[in-house]
């Protein structure tokens, strides 16, 4: 073996450690355990509908194990948009897969873009890969744990169509009151009038 063949050889090692965790970055910013984003829901057989609302449907796998950032996650939930894949849920029991989560996001992704809210204690944390957010959640008052990933592209058009529709439906004023809205203020009235 020549003198700086050992220099190479640590040198290629240490390049193919540093790419590799690139290539899971590039990967997560394109799919989602190897599922694309943005696939239609017949690449997803045998995952059964949980729920949804318009044009937004959540699917499950009930048979497939996960693991996630190098933790066992028991269920996830799968959202789809216009039968398009663009979400992904996960609800967290153990505070020890959380933060473990948590750690392996911040070693891959840098620091996040946390934001708190006093009411219910929720703080979130936010990282971006691509086009792909990551979030995490924690509910103290709860105690309840969440992970996210959402891919914006869609999310955009979720976002947009949701708007429209709340646009399309003006809200209806509070003054003057309208006949819905006074009946309620009566009830209470006569509620307090004991």
């Amino acid at each position: 073996m020549k003198a700086g063949a050992p220099v190479i050889l640590i040198l290629t090692l240490a390049l193919s450690v540093l790419c590799s965790g690139a290539g899971e970055a590039a990967d997560l910013a394109k799919e989602f355990l190897q599922k694309p984003w943005g696939a239609p829901l017949s690449e997803f057989p045998g995952y059964t509908n949980v729920g949804g609302s318009g044009k937004i449907a959540y699917y499950v796998n009930p048979k497939q194990a996960y693991t996630i950032f190098n933790a066992q996650v028991s269920d996830l939930v799968y959202g789809f948009y216009e039968e398009r894949f663009f979400a992904v849920y996960a609800s967290l029991e153990a505070i020890d897969t959380y933060s473990s989560i948590k750690r392996e996001i911040q070693q891959k992704y840098g620091v996040p873009k946390i934001s708190m809210e006093s009411r219910g204690g929720l703080t979130t944390y936010s990282w971006k890969a691509g086009d792909t957010r990551i979030k995490m959640k924690y509910r103290e008052a709860a105690g309840a744990m969440k992970l996210s990933f959402y891919y914006m592209p869609i999310v955009n058009q979720v976002n947009l169509a949701l708007h429209k529709e709340v646009e399309a439906e003006p809200p209806e004023p509070l003054f003057p009151l309208s006949q819905t809205r006074q009946n309620e203020a009566v009830e209470l009235l006569d509620l307090f009038n004991y």
